[in-house]
């Protein structure tokens, strides 16, 4: 009886072919506008790349477009300054005369070669602010090692974890980005150094899991979120969330002696907060190990603030921002405290 089941089920199996598509191509618009107070002069240079996305099955290279038509609008006051970019190939799009400006309100506009056109809008947010003398530096180090051990024994004095005392000004509605960057300690008893293979320059820690966005609703100890419009710190988990830590080794702490820290602290709109938000939840999907696979939500494009304009009906993929850049560095060594 085993034998003809088998067999009945094995009769039933058959072979099905699914053409699930390759895709349609479109249009994916990477545009960015930051003022940097350490270089007040540079222009929007670099900051605008178009690509064409490809097929789901193709493992060509993402094809550059150069024939598009970019312009970018400063609509601050309602005086309309039109700079119009030029393309230095690679699907780069840079300005050759406008600088950007904090506080400022921009609008891009892009024509392809199909005929169609695109419009966004974005402004440049105020910047996050910092308690008494600014010429002191943000970030705060803390010895880690005292009393502590580690998985090669006790831990020398000296190593620790960096805070960031960098506050929200008063009144609602600023969020932000925040990127780290590390420089090493190139001393043969810096572990990190070794794992590294050398490495001395900035290592900017661009890994999914750390893209670090924080808004008023997680930012402030006392305010923001129930309504108290008055200058905050930012709280616990985003004050140490630039200590690294490079392998999973948990009790190793994140900073050697020697070691340079460095903070860009970028300031942007609620729409950009979500964008990375939504990103990094799509790019983190079912990562978590175990069952979370399958319990996955589908995946689907993040969606974009770049729109049809006219009469076109074309679908564009990315993001257009803008956003005030604040830079903090300090050493692990010598306690000399520098903002930038």
């Amino acid at each position: 009886m085993l034998f003809i089941a088998v067999a009945m089920i094995s009769s039933c199996i058959e072979k099905i072919d699914i053409d699930a598509g390759n895709g349609e191509p479109q249009f994916v618009i990477d545009a960015s506008i930051v003022y940097d107070p350490l270089d007040p002069n540079k222009l929007i240079k670099d900051t605008i790349k178009i690509t064409k996305s490809i097929g789901y099955l193709d493992n060509g290279e993402t094809p550059k477009v150069n024939d598009a038509t970019v312009l970018v609008i400063d609509s601050t006051g309602g005086n309309f300054v039109v700079d119009t970019f030029k393309n230095v190939g690679n699907g780069n799009y840079i300005s050759l005369t406008n600088k950007p400006q904090p506080l400022h309100s921009y609008i891009l506009l892009v024509r392809f070669s199909t005929g169609d056109t695109v419009i966004s809008f974005t402004k440049i947010n105020r910047p996050c602010i910092t308690y008494g003398d600014t010429s002191l530096t943000t970030l705060v180090l803390n010895d880690q090692s005292v009393g502590r051990t580690g998985p090669g024994g006790p831990l020398k004095s000296g190593w620790g974890y960096v805070d960031m005392k960098v506050s929200d000004p008063a009144g609602l509605g600023d969020s932000y980005r925040i990127k780290y960057f590390v420089k090493r300690n190139p001393v043969a008893s810096n572990p990190y150094f070794t794992e590294s293979k050398g490495f001395t320059g900035w290592t900017y820690y661009d890994k999914i899991n750390n893209l670090i966005t924080v808004s008023e609703s997680n930012s402030g100890d006392q305010s923001p979120n129930s309504q108290l419009e008055k200058e905050a710190l930012f709280n616990f988990p985003v004050a140490r969330s630039i200590n690294v830590v490079e392998d999973d080794i948990s009790l190793r702490p994140a900073y050697y002696p020697g070691d340079s820290i460095k903070a860009e602290i970028y300031s942007i709109t609620r729409e950009n907060l979500f964008f990375y938000v939504r990103l990094k939840t799509e790019l983190t999907n079912g990562t978590g190990g175990g069952f979370s696979g399958l319990f996955a939500t589908p995946v689907t494009n993040v969606p974009s603030n770049i729109f049809p304009f006219g009469n076109s009906k074309i679908k564009v993929l990315g993001w257009f921002g803008a956003s005030h850049k604040m830079t903090i560095t300090t050493k692990m060594t010598n306690f000399d405290f520098n903002i930038k």
